[in-house]
């Protein structure tokens, strides 16, 4: 049976979900970055204002899906309580001697952000997304790099001092790829604890 016009068409949309940062840590952030970049040299920097916490990647979902998306993020956010956490380690993926990512995460794993992530990766599996294979890690992505570096040195000399992170919403946010970097745009927010969307 030939596919109709309607599906054949559907739209794409490439989407998140996440924890958003005041500007004030974001700020903190970019210094850390900037001190980095000066002993670590060249990479995909990431610019201030895509500094986020994910709590789940969801890549490239139909438009008609977002309905149920909505839906699920209200639903997840009014079970958890409003938290903090502390930026205050640097770390890096796979592994700090052989990085391609540098981030910024907390020392532990908050367990309000355990309790989110798991509460939004059983709602998406129910609606059909296939398990998330990685671990959900709170972190914060500063830089990408092609060839591995090694940030042994650098972890143990940077005093981070970042503001306490606020965690007040959760996100669903859309990115868009364009040569320049991505661009992301919040979709809608909903205040943990239960309320509607913002």
């Amino acid at each position: 049976m030939p596919l109709s016009l309607t599906a054949f068409y559907n739209r794409f949309v490439r989407l998140f979900f996440c924890l958003e940062l005041a500007e004030e840590v974001k700020r903190a952030l970019a210094d850390v970055a900037k001190r980095c970049q000066k002993a670590l040299g060249e990479g995909k920097w990431v610019p201030a204002e895509n500094y986020h916490l994910t709590v789940r990647f969801l890549g490239e979902v139909e438009e008609g899906k977002l309905p149920d998306l909505l839906n699920l993020g209200a639903g997840v956010a009014k079970k958890v309580s409003p938290f903090s956490l502390t930026l205050e380690v640097l770390g890096g993926f796979p592994s700090p001697k052989r990085a391609r990512v540098l981030w910024v995460g907390p020392k532990g794993e908050p367990p309000e952000f355990s309790r989110l992530a798991a509460l939004t990766e059983e709602a998406l599996q129910r609606l059909g997304f296939p398990p998330e294979e990685k671990e959900a890690l709170p972190h914060v992505t500063l830089a990408r790099f092609k060839i591995p570096k090694d940030l042994s040195a650098l972890l143990f000399k940077e005093n981070l001092a970042i503001p306490r992170v606020e965690v007040e919403s959760l996100t669903l946010m859309r990115s868009e790829l364009r040569p320049e970097g991505a661009c992301y745009t919040p979709i809608s927010r909903w205040p943990l604890g239960g309320q509607n969307a913002l």
